[in-house]
């Protein structure tokens, strides 16, 4: 808990909003006790439940620097202590005399005024969440801390009440704004929660403490959205050099093997971050439906490439007068029927322009699979389905019928033009 217990306004011994006066005055009971070798005691140190100080002059000078500006003050008052009223005297004497912690939580509470944030009500919002994050140590009731820190951000996110908690500890300084101290504040607040609850995802955790905050809430989720599309473009690319990597050179049979395993692995990684992007903005919206696009298209390469290796080295076998009986006994193509068959499950009612071709490559593919599966062996000339023209391979016409000489070919284009030129005087 390191943001308030290395507080500078606890390190001197104040609150927040205390005086110049005050803060010299504690700066010099701090120096007397040093210059005797001991470590002065002081109300505001809240020693228990926040572990001991151990000051020295040099980290006493250094916190002047730590308050200098209007946005240092507010910054470090927000997770400290203010006393702006009479509520929140008598709270801080139980908490600072007494050290008793419930107490001192009931009587702010009091001062919270059912924790609308007001005039009268936010130095005591303030104190009660502060002391709330204090007490999860003890407690562990990750509600009521998540509870704390929203209603502890109600005030700085509302600029009537920061103007208000900026006359409180920083009067004298200069104006400053909503969006200058939440994007200070927001970073602390971030490593505080990942210190008091590692086990949970602080990013999600703010999402969820934020929920109803109309100022904050908004640009957590488009900063969320952000990440989410930059992991999902990251894994993108790795299948695309990968994919890539592997169909380098000339054909292999582990082609047809190995890359739709690439594709099946980049749509298990996707989907943590596909759900997200779809609980904020749903499965309509245009960023979910431009990232199905860039996946199911990268999916696509993963199947019809790898495949058209092999009907390229089919028809060139041919052309060359070679055997493809090895090449097709080798040849397994249900890798990338299962990729499509997961695909097109995956698509479900989703549209968007990719679709139709995966549902066509499938169909085309899972074809030629069977024929190659099936008794007597197939034809060397598989009959292909319409692929993306950027990736259709290509095909060796059927062989002429054998028997049939140069001069038989001649006789019948005659006959058919004789036949044409009838018609046409009828």
């Amino acid at each position: 808990m390191k943001l308030i217990e290395n507080n500078p306004f606890r390190i001197l011994g104040v609150k927040a909003n205390a005086t110049p006066s005050e803060i010299r005055q504690q700066g010099n009971l701090i120096s007397q006790y040093l210059k005797i070798g001991q470590s002065a005691k002081l109300d505001f140190d809240i020693t228990p439940p926040l572990s001991p100080l151990e000051r020295t002059s040099q980290l006493i000078e250094l916190q002047g620097s730590r308050i200098h500006s209007t946005e240092d003050k507010i910054l470090h008052s927000l997770f400290w202590f203010v006393q702006d009223s009479g509520v929140d005297k008598i709270a801080l004497s139980h908490l600072t005399k007494s050290k008793d912690i419930e107490k001192a939580l009931a009587d702010f509470e009091k001062g919270c005024r059912g924790f609308a944030v007001g005039p009268d009500s936010f130095s005591a919002i303030l104190n009660h969440s502060t002391l709330e994050i204090i007490a999860y140590v003890q407690h562990k009731d990750l509600g009521r801390l998540k509870t704390a820190i929203a209603h502890k951000f109600s005030i700085v996110s509302n600029a009537e009440t920061l103007a208000l908690l900026k006359k409180l500890v920083a009067p004298d300084g200069l104006s400053t704004s909503v969006s200058k101290i939440l994007e200070l504040a927001m970073p602390r607040l971030q490593e505080l929660l990942a210190e008091l609850v590692p086990s949970k995802n602080s990013d999600k955790l703010m999402l969820k403490i934020f929920k109803s905050n109309s100022v904050i809430y908004p640009e957590l989720r488009n900063d969320a959205i952000e990440a989410k599309v930059k992991k999902i473009n990251r894994l993108i690319d790795r299948t695309d050099a990968e994919r890539e990597k592997a169909l380098e050179g000339g054909y292999s049979s582990s082609m047809l093997v190995d890359v739709p395993v690439l594709g099946g692995l980049l749509m298990d990684e996707v989907k943590a971050p596909l759900k997200e992007i779809d609980s904020f903005l749903g499965k309509g919206d245009p960023v979910y439906a431009d990232m199905m696009e860039k996946i199911y298209t990268e999916v696509n390469y993963c199947g019809v490439l790898p495949f058209n290796k092999f009907i390229e080295k089919l028809n060139s076998n041919s052309n060359a007068g070679l055997s493809n009986g090895a090449l097709k006994s080798s040849a397994d193509l249900s890798g990338i029927v299962r990729l499509y068959n997961r695909a097109t499950t995956d698509l479900g009612s989703i549209t968007i322009p990719i679709k139709v071709t995966i549902f066509r490559n499938r169909d085309g593919i899972k074809e030629t699979h069977e024929e190659l599966r099936s008794t007597p062996a197939p034809r060397v000339n598989l009959e292909r389905p319409l692929y993306r023209p950027q990736y259709r391979p290509q095909y060796t016409p059927p062989p002429e019928p054998e028997g049939m000489s140069g001069l038989t070919k001649l006789v019948i284009a005659i006959v058919i033009f004789f036949v044409i030129c009838l018609a046409m005087c009828d």
